[in-house]
């Protein structure tokens, strides 16, 4: 039986004969998917801070993110079919389309660890995801061009894969990996000697080694037993674009003895500070880039050198340079020592133009090298600018080629790579700018990074954003997602509370809005039309405009174009885009979710709406439900959820306000308390239209289904109150997590006509927007929101609205005009 099935009939079975405990279940639910829903939007906020930011992180903690954030989002949508089996059955299909397209984003591919551990040097072009890009293509110079190169084998890629495996790395790596960012050079250094720790400790795989000594012996006997190897790095993605010159290690000079520590330090050097640094600023995942060994024989080098068949330092293009220095290339490749160049046309007969001895003057050539002058003779060098030419033709542009001469003459090929004849973007070259001079007159927490200069606009509701002026700086007291549609003209937002975690933080994220949150008085003391200049990248607000902030305002320029993000972009398209902004949209349904921020919204939305519906009218569930005795003539019942009452109140018959230990209760209970509110105790409130529907007389005025009921947690509250011929319906939760915050409240019905009634609306509609609701009226019914607020906010609405009920309960009976609506509403207010 598949768990939708099984919750299907666990859901049937509570509602005939437990709904009671079915209520309870459901608000369990409900508590466990708004902790799930703040958890997943904190995980949004992390990734966009990779994506935003300017420090570049190990492609292991975007990983880690997605894994844990697919995870969660999996949760979340099987909280909202908890709450209402039967239900949302086709959500996990979409979900798990969305992980799909994600986890093949940023999941590594399988690896495989079987033989060949090793392989021919002869071999290695024929593929170089498991030779090395270094090795295939030194192999592809000895086989397809027939060029010298020394004789060797490859360590396979497979054989690092196994290596890992064998002694159980990759998790371990992974995690230390994850916590990399280049903002902190010593953090780095600190993960990367713990991970060659690791590799240094572990075991060469018997299998592995058994590989490589076969080869090595096979190499040692075709030389006569006497052999000194070269260990190489030959990486999967070096000497490409990325070339990581420089960036692995090699061990020279090793015996056979040695082979397996050498090999091991190889391995070891994927993970120095300088090979992890580059690769991240590529953007390149770990396991994208695995290192295969390329062991040689060692050349007992009289001169060696390198090769550039496009001089970097050539801006005409026409010449080609030949390196050389005595001895081995290290010499020359670290900086240590001043080579010898000797510069030549780039033609299909090459041509000596010129020599640079050491630091000495360029001088012309002709005829062959004296035995006291330089190493590298005419003749060699004119042979080497030949070759080069010819693999620029193979390879399809510049070579970069590093080359050694024996000691009787014999030139060889030991490395090619294309040659980068462009700056790589790899330094940050959009530093967030230093804090200008001035004080700031308020500060908060960036949420968006930027700079913005602009007017103040205050709209005091959602209604007035339509007059939002162009360039303006919004200023409220907390994010809401409807900025969204007026996003095109902010400058910069500025609120009281909210959080980086918010639906609008992302989307002003997404669309480079500068916005500073938590900045406490800003609603206060921020006067509206005032010019000022918001640096979101420190969290400060200024007074006017500042000249050395002016530029970076005007900027907003797409900076995110380095290897990593390019990369990170695609896995942020299936996560980060909101396309799901209108709860009563057609297309507010799981067909609609194209991203994971797409299903965090619809199970929020939903499961908010379905504790909205949380009893029917018959009051199902209620059995166990306690009459509160509170000095009002008001018929109310009690269920406590759990943390909603007092110990106390468990084993009382009935209950009274000194049982409350729900702060929203109480707040509520003060609002109807207002001293203002003029109560008849001759005159019960009750659902008179049920009553009179029920033949009047026959079921007792305190019976549950014509009733009010409260049902209570801790931070949860929904309440039923009947008003005669109208009702409310009141669903909030206050918990000191603002982004799980808020205020649902329904107000339909009344005795009067219907002119009347929808008098008595446009008043409670005035109050509310006043208050901050967002409210929409259709016929006789009212339905209002307050969304994401702090907790004393959302109390403080819990008062107004108990006030609200108190004093509108007759009021349709009594009201004649418009005029006299307003009029009411500036009493109500001023006596609040």
């Amino acid at each position: 039986m598949s768990l939708e099935l099984k919750q299907l009939f666990r859901h049937w079975t509570y509602q005939v004969f437990a709904p009671g405990t079915l209520l309870r279940k459901k608000y369990e639910a409900f508590k466990r998917l708004l902790d799930l829903d703040r958890t997943c939007l904190k995980h949004i906020a992390e990734m966009e801070e990779l994506y935003y930011g300017r420090v570049p992180a190990d492609w292991a903690r975007v990983t880690m993110l997605t894994r844990t954030l697919s995870a969660d989002v999996k949760s979340l949508t099987r909280e909202l079919m908890r709450m209402r089996p039967g239900h949302y059955l086709d959500l996990p299909d979409y979900r798990r389309k969305i992980d799909f397209y994600l986890s093949m984003q940023t999941e590594p591919p399988e690896f495989d660890f079987a033989p060949p551990y090793a392989i021919p040097l002869s071999e290695a072009h024929l593929s170089a995801a498991e030779a090395g890009n270094k090795a295939a293509r030194l192999s592809s110079l000895a086989e397809v061009e027939d060029l010298p190169v020394p004789g060797g084998f490859v360590i396979t890629t497979r054989a690092f894969h196994y290596f890992i495996e064998y002694n159980e790395l990759r998790s371990r790596i992974e995690t230390l990996l994850s916590k990399v960012t280049l903002d902190s050079p010593g953090f780095v250094l600190d993960i990367c000697e713990e991970i060659q720790r690791l590799i240094m400790e572990a075991e060469v795989p018997p299998a592995v080694e058994e590989a490589y000594r076969d080869h090595a012996l096979t190499l040692a006997a075709a030389r006569g037993g006497q052999l000194q190897l070269a260990v190489r790095s030959s990486a999967v993605g070096e000497d490409t674009e990325a070339s990581f010159a420089g960036q692995y290690d090699s061990e020279l000079g090793v015996s056979l003895s040695d082979l397996s520590h050498a090999y091991k330090k190889v391995l070891a050097s994927k993970y120095s500070p300088k090979a992890v640094t580059y690769r991240i600023r590529y953007g390149m995942p770990d396991m994208q880039t695995p290192m295969a060994v390329l062991v040689l024989e060692m050349i007992d080098a009289r001169v060696s050198g390198v090769v550039y068949t496009h001089d970097p330092s050539d801006h005409d293009g026409d010449c080609l340079s030949v390196y050389s220095v005595e001895g081995m290339a290290r010499s020359l490749v670290d900086g240590s020592s001043s080579p010898d160049i000797v510069t030549l046309s780039r033609e299909n007969a090459p041509r000596i133009l010129s020599r640079t001895s050491g630091a000495a003057a360029p001088q012309i050539i002709s005829g062959d090298i004296p035995e006291d002058g330089p190493a590298l003779g005419e003749e060699h060098a004119l042979t080497l600018a030949k070759w080069g030419m010819a693999l620029e033709d193979a390879f399809g542009g510049p070579q970069d080629i590093e080359w050694c001469m024996d000691r009787w003459g014999s030139l060889f090929m030991i490395q090619c790579r294309p040659l980068g004849t462009r700056k790589a973007p790899l330094d940050d070259q959009h530093d967030v700018p230093p804090e200008p001079d001035a004080e700031p007159i308020l500060n908060g927490i960036p949420a968006s990074p930027g700079v913005g200069i602009g007017q103040i606009c205050k709209p005091l509701r959602i209604m007035e954003l339509d007059d939002v002026p162009e360039g303006c700086v919004l200023v409220a007291d907390t994010l809401s997602p409807s900025f969204a549609s007026v996003l095109e003209r902010l400058a910069a937002v500025i609120t009281d509370t909210g959080s980086k975690a918010s639906h609008f933080a992302s989307v002003a994220r997404e669309f480079g809005v500068p916005v500073i949150v938590d900045a406490k008085f800003a609603t206060r003391e921020l006067a509206d039309g005032a010019l000022v200049t918001v640096d979101a990248d420190h969290g400060h607000v200024y007074d006017g405009e500042l000249p050395e902030l002016r530029q970076r305002a005007a900027m907003r320029a797409n900076v995110l174009d380095t290897p990593f993000h390019r990369r990170l972009r695609k896995v942020m398209d299936h996560i980060v885009p909101l396309n799901l902004t209108d709860p009563e949209g057609d297309d507010f349904a799981p067909d609609g979710c194209r991203t994971m921020h797409d299903i965090v919204r619809f199970c929020h939305e939903k499961a908010v709406a379905e504790m909205f519906n949380l009893v029917d009218k018959g009051g199902r569930g209620l059995a166990q439900a306690k009459i509160l005795e509170g000095g009002l003539p008001l018929v109310m019942y009690i269920l406590d959820l759990g943390g909603g009452l007092t110990p106390q109140a468990h084993k009382a018959s009935a209950v009274d306000p000194c049982h409350f230990a729900s702060d929203s209760i109480s707040a509520l209970w003060e609002g109807l308390n207002h001293p203002d509110i003029q109560w008849d105790g001759s005159l019960l409130a009750f659902d008179w239209e049920e009553f009179d529907r029920m033949s009047a007389g026959v079921v007792s005025l305190k019976s549950k289904t014509l009733s009010s009921y409260v049902i209570l947690a801790r931070d949860y509250m929904h309440a039923l109150i009947r008003f005669g011929y109208h009702f409310a319906v009141l669903d909030t939760m206050s918990t000191d997590h603002a982004d799980s915050n808020y205020i649902n409240f329904r107000f339909k019905g009344g005795g009067a006509g219907i002119g009347q009634r929808k008098l008595r609306l446009a008043f409670v509609d005035k109050v509310l927007k006043d208050a901050g609701f967002t409210v929409r009226i259709t016929g006789d019914m009212l339905e209002a929101s307050l969304n994401r607020a702090p907790r004393p906010k959302i109390e403080l609405n819990l008062t107004l609205i108990g006030t609200l009920l108190g004093k509108t309960r007759l009021m349709d009976m009594a009201l004649t005009g418009d005029n006299q609506v307003q009029q009411l509403v500036d009493d109500f207010l001023d006596s609040i």
